[in-house]
């Protein structure tokens, strides 16, 4: 699994289609994602979005991304009334449908656990617009909102395949603006862009658990020691070892919340030999014992 696709997987982000209809009237609704992301997506028409004092138009093909916990409004003009969402279905059953519509459009809303997210989704902005025309036609993306329109346009689109779809859909996002976005400052859009410091990451995101110590990882990729220390320290400013440790306590985090999972289990799950070893670095990093966020997430 390549490293952007791990980040994403572990991230534990839960996808909710709000709507996926047309809209035949004047329109305008408030998105309440103060603790969410999520996509629009519009498919036919046009509208606005309107957030932080800024107000833009939306037209066919073009995506916008939420990345980070924001409230906003998209509209049919920008004197249209604002509604909350969750008014949708009500204003849809009320209204004419002897023209064609103003706006056919897909809104995804992704849930953020409550837990910390990986540091990489620190640096995203916090909105992601891709205009149809900066992409290219053979792009992926233009692949991925055609099939979300044509899934819609067949009259009994599946919610499934629609979920699947934007979720390919947010890893395509994410690629392209790192692609137009390279960063000479330390962090991760830079590390997206440094071969051994990805290859590391993803040998420890692919294998956690594995006994992974500074030499392996290095030998692994092809470099000394001391290189891939001092890669990490530029680009990401923390030792691979510890990168390491943070992996593997997230994935315990995880595992706390399945039933009959005893912490040795836990601790060898993530590659400690013992419950005392991983209680000992668990409490490192996180100022307290598994035991108590065990007994905390139960």
């Amino acid at each position: 699994m390549d490293l952007l696709s791990a980040i994403l997987d572990e991230a534990g982000w839960k996808n909710d289609l709000l709507t996926r209809d047309a809209i035949h009237e004047s329109w305008g609704f408030q998105f309440p994602c103060e603790k969410s992301g999520g996509f629009h997506i519009i498919t036919q028409g046009s509208c606005y979005a309107r957030f932080l004092g800024k107000q833009f138009e939306l037209k066919k093909g073009d995506i916008l991304f939420i990345s980070k916990g924001l409230t906003h409004e998209l509209l049919s003009d920008p004197k249209a009334k604002v509604v909350g969402i969750q008014r949708f279905y009500e204003k849809r059953e009320h209204q004419t449908k002897d023209s064609l519509p103003i706006t056919t459009f897909v809104s995804v809303r992704y849930e953020i656990p409550e837990r910390p997210q990986h540091p990489f989704f620190l640096e995203l902005p916090d909105h992601i617009l891709m205009r149809a025309e900066d992409i290219a036609a053979h792009h992926s993306l233009n692949t991925a909102t055609t099939m979300i329109s044509q899934e819609l346009e067949s009259g009994f689109g599946s919610d499934l395949i629609l979920q699947r779809l934007t979720d390919i859909l947010l890893y395509y996002v994410i690629r392209h603006w790192l692609s137009k976005h390279p960063s000479a400052s330390p962090g991760w859009v830079m590390a997206f862009r440094d071969n051994h410091v990805i290859l590391a990451l993803q040998s420890m995101h692919k294998n956690p658990s594995a006994d992974w110590t500074l030499e392996s990882l290095a030998k692994n990729i092809g470099i000394s020691r001391a290189g891939l220390a001092n890669k990490f320290k530029e680009v990401l400013n923390i030792p691979p070892m510890e990168y390491l440790t943070r992996i593997r306590m997230d994935k315990a985090r995880d595992l706390f919340m399945k039933e009959d999972t005893t912490l040795e289990e836990v601790a060898l799950a993530v590659g400690y030999s013992s419950a005392f070893s991983f209680s000992k670095a668990y409490k490192r990093l996180f100022g307290v014992s598994p035991a108590r966020e065990w007994k905390k997430a139960g």
